[in-house]
């Protein structure tokens, strides 16, 4: 079977991925080996959706106001921006929908491996099917081993994934909170940890767990533990909510892409260490684009598809590093470092209209009032990118 651009992984960013490039008419196909699996994202706040140009409105079951921020002591920090915690099947039906709808064909089997031909990229199935592709995307996520077995490093600072497990949970009253949270320090097992309401009796606790390997349950547990002493005031009998479901995988929220492209080959979302729900489906729509143009010029190369990298680092990439800096710095604090700047912020206004670098400047310039003694070890941090 022959296309022009072969996308494989039905991850946001190669759902995504997969209807931009058939909407340059580039013959297109997706490929995955299990369509019915639904990506884990739950809560997404509307100033990265709109960013991202993505309308997520249909899919909320539950809007919240904003996020909270808990420190080790149990300071908060509650910031307004607006969010949804998604119906996660009717968004992922709607986005396969969408590519097949532009012309995608869509394939469930699962890719055993990818080598170079003469006139592109082949990739061997499952099913036995050989897929002859000018040029193949990898959206496999961050476990792919797709362009690491063309000797392509996807990834800088591999080390850093975090590795998660989240549980959907039911307790009465639960999902009916207002706000998205965020823990850090030690009450953080492992490295952060967050709780969305989902409405009414529903909610998601999990925990994202760096430098630890794979086998996250035993932060999870700790975790449990301690949200349900910090809550039993206002939900009593909550160490006996029921977990309906749990899942896995991990989070390159920390970790910067590294070579996404090569010739006939480009690399989106997890896989490229393009976290987030949002940026990863912008990512995956700017790669599609490129490549079915490129594909359509025949013209493959490693310079061509470069326009993805060079859009994707114009377009979002400063924030990706200034995150990455803040993150470090957060995980490199003691617990009475955060509870101190925790304080020193509280009242301030963390959050301003406008584009990237003034909402930059702001928090910056808020940090740095509140703990001059942050600003030289965050500049480092940035500067070592």
């Amino acid at each position: 079977m022959k296309f022009d651009v072969a996308v494989v992984g039905a991850s946001p960013a190669g759902l995504s991925a997969a209807a931009s490039s058939a909407r340059t008419d580039a013959r297109t196909v997706l490929i995955d080996r299990d369509l019915t699996s639904v990506p884990n994202a739950n809560t997404i706040f509307e100033g990265m959706a709109s960013a991202a140009c993505l309308n997520v409105e249909p899919f909320s079951i539950h809007q919240v106001r904003g996020m909270r921020l808990i420190s080790p002591s149990g300071h908060s920090l509650e910031i307004d921006a607006g969010g949804h915690f998604l119906d996660r099947k009717g968004f992922y039906a709607h986005y396969l929908n969408s590519a097949a709808d532009y012309g995608a064909e869509i394939i469930e089997s699962e890719v055993r491996s990818v080598s170079r031909s003469a006139d592109g990229m082949e990739l061997f199935l499952s099913t036995g099917d050989v897929i002859d592709a000018r040029i193949v995307i990898d959206a496999a996520g961050v476990d792919s081993q797709l362009a690491s077995s063309l000797g392509i490093k996807t990834m800088r600072h591999p080390d850093d994934v975090a590795w998660a497990i989240e549980v959907d949970v039911r307790h009465p009253g639960i999902g009916e909170e207002d706000r998205f949270e965020y823990w850090v320090g030690s009450i953080a097992p492992g490295w952060k940890a967050t709780f969305s309401p989902a409405g009414e009796d529903m909610a998601t606790l999990g925990v994202f767990v760096r430098r630890h390997g794979r086998d996250v349950q035993r932060f999870l547990e700790t975790f449990l533990k301690k949200f349900i002493s910090r809550r039993a005031g206002s939900h009593p009998g909550l160490e006996r909510m029921r977990i309906l479901g749990t899942r896995r995988g991990g989070d390159p929220i920390a970790v910067l892409p590294g070579r996404i492209v090569d010739d006939g080959i480009m690399v989106t979302g997890g896989a490229a260490a393009q976290s987030g729900l949002a940026y990863s489906m912008r990512a995956g729509e700017i790669c599609g684009d490129v490549a079915g143009r490129a594909a359509l010029e025949r013209d493959p190369s490693r310079e061509r598809l470069s326009e993805y990298s060079r859009r994707w680092w114009r377009e979002l990439g400063f924030e990706y590093i200034l995150g990455r800096a803040s993150l470090e710095r957060l995980r490199s604090m003691s617990d009475d470092e955060i509870d101190r700047l925790f304080i020193s912020l509280s009242g301030r206004n963390l959050l301003v209209p406008g584009g990237l670098w003034r909402k930059s400047a702001n928090a910056a310039f808020q940090l740095t009032k509140a703990m001059p003694s942050m600003l030289p070890r965050f500049l480092l941090n940035l500067l070592r990118f």
